[in-house]
């Protein structure tokens, strides 16, 4: 085929200038035209009608690349395959944009979720923001994918099954529902086969699809994204914090949760994978499904806190500074009487120091790019801190004062319920369906049944009021509570214990200071701590009388 080079001449459009052979632009744009609609007619004749492809009788030895079902018919989402042709389809992926690691039999549109599974899942398990820390996930996963088809099959599953929580209820086309619940099925069936043939000693790809099918459920769940927007999730990087909202929706996969601890203890722990993104992705899977428990996680950090809080490269401002001076000068006053809080107040100062540094973020999210300079803290490095500081939390003893009432015992009981509920609204918020603000509530008001047994009130007004605050705003989150007004006016009962503050609506600036020096974040504290001190100072005026 020859190549004809028609030059640019504006001057002179209406002069239709011939090549050597002496055909036209007008001949050429014809004779164009004509062979493509003959390329075209070629293709359409080679297409099979979508009556007679039902017809046919499945082939044995498929290719593994596009699966069948049982009775031979292919998933909904193969009859959108694209026929060979003479042009390659460039740009499927971003994760593979030269179709070099996938089979040319794969739909586009599983392309299409395997591509969101990797640009938007496996994105979030990193601690930088740079581009080598963003594509080492990606790289990784990749390759496992290629090399693993129960990789292959749970990957594309979860990417699916996100893709469609984006879009809500209305917005997913029918064969997302049908390659999401064949990619599923397929997943289990590779992952059993492999278990049958390796036993205990399964390749870190198995792992993969194991952890992806215990974060993922039934994949069922999909309540979509504008409902998660619609609870307070307003700034842009907030909500997608390793896909909090989006993993609270889904329902836990318990028995591959506990098969993928039993295996990854017997091979070492977490620190003998291989795969550092696959290795990040179990141990914050494992915080969170301990989190919706109120349980110790599994397996022990990677690395300490400490070293993330190391990792931090941006200038604190004047305001991350004089927040890091106050947040936690409540739980510093009980050191000098109870000398076995020293790790709790560390925790506490971890938590000061995430809080501080999300704080500045937010501030500098809200200035143009030009204008954010050196001071604007790496947004993947805090995603990660704050699963390090909610670790710690979780890890924090049970004090036992069911036996023997003990004020230690009992003070060291509230702070650290006061860490957990500043944790469930600021650290990592989760949706009240969860059930984790109404179990805090319970325990909180347990615990200030203690307290005031103890004359706690009397000892400490400041963090018994702070904990009946966080009490109420957890009651008052919560959905679904029985005997809802009843806990409510429970604690607002334990207010009247304390003198610190009167029970008017305009003392909640001196409400806020206090509960401010046991961890505070405004963007997240400050709404629900308004509605709960004007509603406990409703309550009061109903139901109870002051001197």
């Amino acid at each position: 085929m020859k190549i004809l080079i028609i030059p640019y001449d504006g001057g002179n459009q209406s002069q239709a200038n011939a090549s050597e052979d002496g055909v036209t632009r007008t001949q050429h744009a014809a004779r164009e035209y004509h062979r493509n609609a003959k390329l075209r007619r070629a293709r359409t004749k080679g297409r099979v009608p979508e009556g007679d492809q039902r017809r046919r009788k499945p082939k044995k030895g498929g290719s593994t690349g596009s699966p069948e079902m049982e009775d031979g018919e292919k998933l909904a989402v193969g009859q959108q395959q694209q026929q060979p042709s003479l042009h390659t389809l460039m740009g499927v992926s971003r994760a593979d944009p030269f179709k070099a690691g996938c089979n040319s039999d794969v739909p586009v549109y599983v392309h299409e979720m395997l591509d969101h599974a990797i640009s938007y899942q496996w994105s979030e398990f990193r601690l930088s923001d740079d581009g080598a820390g963003l594509n080492a996930p990606k790289a990784e996963i990749m390759q496992s994918v290629m090399k693993s088809p129960q990789a292959w099959y749970a990957v594309i599953f979860a990417g699916a099954t996100h893709d469609a929580y984006q879009h809500g209820a209305f917005g997913v086309p029918k064969q997302n529902e049908q390659l999401r619940l064949y990619y599923k099925t397929k997943a289990i069936e590779a992952l059993l086969e492999d278990i049958g043939q390796n036993g205990d000693m399964v390749s870190e790809e198995t792992l993969l699809s194991m952890i992806v099918l215990a974060s993922h459920g039934t994949g069922e769940k999909l309540r979509g994204a504008d409902s998660a927007k619609r609870r307070d999730l307003r700034l842009p990087f907030v909500p997608h914090v390793h896909g909090v909202e989006y993993y609270s929706a889904m329902d836990t996969g318990s028995e591959h949760l506990n098969a993928v601890y039993s295996l990854v203890d017997k091979r070492g722990g977490l620190r003998s994978i291989r795969l550092r993104s696959l290795a990040i992705c179990i141990q914050l899977y494992d915080i969170y499904a301990s989190w919706k428990k109120l349980e110790p996680p599994h397996f022990d950090l990677l690395a300490p806190t400490t070293y993330a809080i190391s990792l931090r490269a941006h200038k604190s401002d004047a305001v991350a500074c004089e927040l890091l001076k106050e947040h936690t000068a409540g739980f510093h006053a009980l050191l000098s009487t109870y000398t076995t809080l020293d790790r709790l107040v560390e925790i506490a100062e971890h938590a000061s120091i995430f809080s501080a540094d999300f704080d500045q973020l937010i501030r500098c999210y809200s200035l143009p790019k030009e204008q954010r300079g050196q001071g604007t803290p790496n947004i993947a490095l805090v995603k990660f801190t704050r699963w390090c500081v909610l670790h710690d939390i979780l890890m924090l003893p049970v004090s036992e004062t069911y036996h023997v009432l003990e004020p230690e015992h009992t003070v060291s009981e509230i702070c650290r319920l006061i860490l957990l509920a500043y944790a469930v609204f600021a650290i990592v918020p989760m949706l009240p369906e969860t059930k984790i603000h109404e179990r805090l509530a319970e325990r909180i008001e347990r615990i200030l049944h203690d307290a005031v047994e103890l004359a706690i009130p009397a000892r400490h007004p400041e963090l018994f009021l702070c904990a009946a605050g966080w009490g109420f705003m957890c009651a008052h989150k919560a959905v679904g509570l029985r005997k809802l007004g009843k806990l409510l006016r429970s604690f607002v009962a334990f207010l009247e214990y304390q003198d610190v503050v009167k029970l008017q609506s305009d003392e909640w600036p001196a409400v806020v200071d206090v509960m401010g020096s046991f961890l505070w974040l405004d963007s997240y504290c400050e709404e629900p701590g308004q509605k709960f001190w004007a509603c406990a100072c409703g309550i009061a005026q109903k139901y109870f009388t002051r001197d």
